[in-house]
């Protein structure tokens, strides 16, 4: 015996959904596929940001291995990681507020 997979999809094709229902339907696709689209991004951008601040830190290390720079001339310092923290911390927070206030909008004020 296998459960059958219920989905809005079929509902709205089975049952007909009135015109206010499918427009509802539709933003809530709307939405879900900005959000996928949104945290990917951003998630990405992360990526390579990461990614970047890795090699500069290999960088760093060998021109200190090799004796180019000293220790004190890092690309990579505290200032640097704190910045990045920072960015990465408002980045996240417009994030929700973005995704919160469209997912789930508040009344208007002219009402």
């Amino acid at each position: 015996m296998t459960a059958e997979v219920v989905s809005l999809d079929k509902e709205a094709v089975r049952e007909r959904l009135s015109v206010d229902d499918e427009i509802k339907l539709g933003d809530a696709q709307l939405r879900q596929w900005m959000t996928n689209r949104v945290v990917r991004a951003f998630g990405l951008a992360n990526g390579v940001t990461l990614a970047a601040l890795g090699v500069l830190v290999v960088l760093d290390e060998i021109n200190i291995w090799l004796h180019l720079i000293v220790p004190g001339d890092r690309i990579v310092t505290p200032h640097v990681i704190m910045a990045l923290l920072g960015a990465t911390t408002v980045q996240v927070g417009a994030i929700t507020v973005i995704i919160s206030r469209y997912l789930f909008p508040g009344r208007s004020r002219n009402s």
